[in-house]
């Protein structure tokens, strides 16, 4: 596949110009969080000309959006630069993250809400207060789920921090930001923040995207539950600190079920920032011990795109949250399962991306 690459301003959307970069490494993008990646532009062409002589002013740090294209214009990758290190070497490298990033460098003012949506409303609000200073737009259509929530500019919180612990609570929901085409002719982009309930994407058990070792998967890599990672029998959240100066602890949640068939105990403990009520420290325990508890299967495919003549999914044409179905039958794994996208690799000069399935919980 051959990648395009277009700049534009971070702000209004508008397209500035097309530029010739390289790909460094893998393009990156996840389901609540943010993707990574590094572009580089070379300086000079073959006969020592500057490829790109206005390259200091329209390719700024924190200014600019840089998209990733097909051959059909569509968006397969963002990335905001957030560096622009100067070296001898013939080229310059941006360290870009997506736009999910900018969320981290914005701080959660004061507010109260009383029996407020989690999404249309503490969301929408969470995310505004970021989005008015880069054009973002919403799609957060009420979850039915009502929260009450404090948050204090003296806690020193992030938005991006503030969202994840919202979004991660028992009945929580999913969000993304999307970078979409503002109008036909592409001269401008969208930036649109997205929340589902319960989940992201169209979930169905006999999706569009199918995924087959043979066919159109030429590798993968599968992590299931209980290998190395997080996974627990004993699960405890960690809050603020109370009046007394002691940290706020909530009740045990204990996997009896795997402790009982012999499993060793195995304790986890996470601080969520900002939470200094018993009752919502609970429910964030809950909710990320019952992911801790079943473990999680993660795949990751090395997925060839279609040929002239072919039909697979591509690339663009996935989108987060959706479903897909894995079929891979071989000595070291028999599986075929249907589970959503939580998120793609680009790895450049292969042919192929790598795009993430998991399955949370039991």
């Amino acid at each position: 596949m051959t990648y395009r690459f277009k700049v534009c301003e971070l702000v209004s959307g508008k397209v500035l110009d097309e530029v010739p970069f390289d790909i460094e490494g893998d393009l990156t993008r996840y389901l609540q969080q943010y993707g990574e990646g590094t572009l580089s532009l070379p300086l000079f062409d073959t006969y020592g000309d500057l490829v790109l002589e206005t390259w200091e002013q329209a390719i700024l740090p924190w200014r600019s959006l840089i998209l990733v294209v097909d051959e059909q214009d569509r968006i397969l990758w963002h990335g905001i630069p957030q560096d622009r290190p100067r070296t001898l070497a013939p080229q310059t490298r941006y360290p870009c993250r997506t736009i999910e990033a900018y969320l981290i460098r914005r701080y959660v003012p004061s507010k109260v809400f009383k029996g407020a949506d989690q999404t249309s409303e503490i969301f929408r609000w969470l995310a505004g207060v970021a989005g008015g200073a880069i054009g973002l737009e919403y799609d957060c259509p009420p979850s039915g789920i009502l929260r009450d929530r404090e948050y204090k500019d003296a806690d020193n919180g992030r938005v991006y921090d503030r969202i994840n612990e919202l979004a991660a609570v028992e009945n929580g929901f999913s969000w993304t930001v999307d970078i979409a085409w503002g109008d036909d002719a592409h001269t401008f982009v969208r930036k649109i923040a997205r929340t589902g309930y319960p989940y992201l994407g169209n979930r169905t058990e006999n999706p569009v995207h199918v995924f087959e070792l043979g066919q159109n998967i030429d590798d993968f890599e599968y992590s299931e539950p209980w290998g190395e990672g997080d996974a627990a029998t004993h699960f405890q959240g960690i809050g603020e600190t109370d009046d007394d100066d002691q940290r706020l602890l909530s009740a045990p949640v204990i996997d009896t079920v795997r402790e009982a068939a012999g499993w060793p105990r195995l304790e986890e403990r996470r601080t969520f920032a900002g939470v200094s009520k018993r009752l919502t420290l609970d429910s964030h325990s809950r909710r990320t011990a019952a992911q801790l508890f079943g473990g999680q299967h993660v795949l990751t495919l090395e997925a060839r795109n279609p040929g002239d003549d072919e039909d697979f999914t591509a690339v663009g044409d996935l989108s987060l949250g959706d479903t897909a179905k894995a079929i891979i039958h071989c000595p070291t794994l028999d599986l075929e399962e249907t589970w959503p996208i939580v998120g793609w690799i680009l790895t450049p000069g292969t042919g192929a991306y790598k795009p993430v399935l998991a399955k949370i919980g039991d």
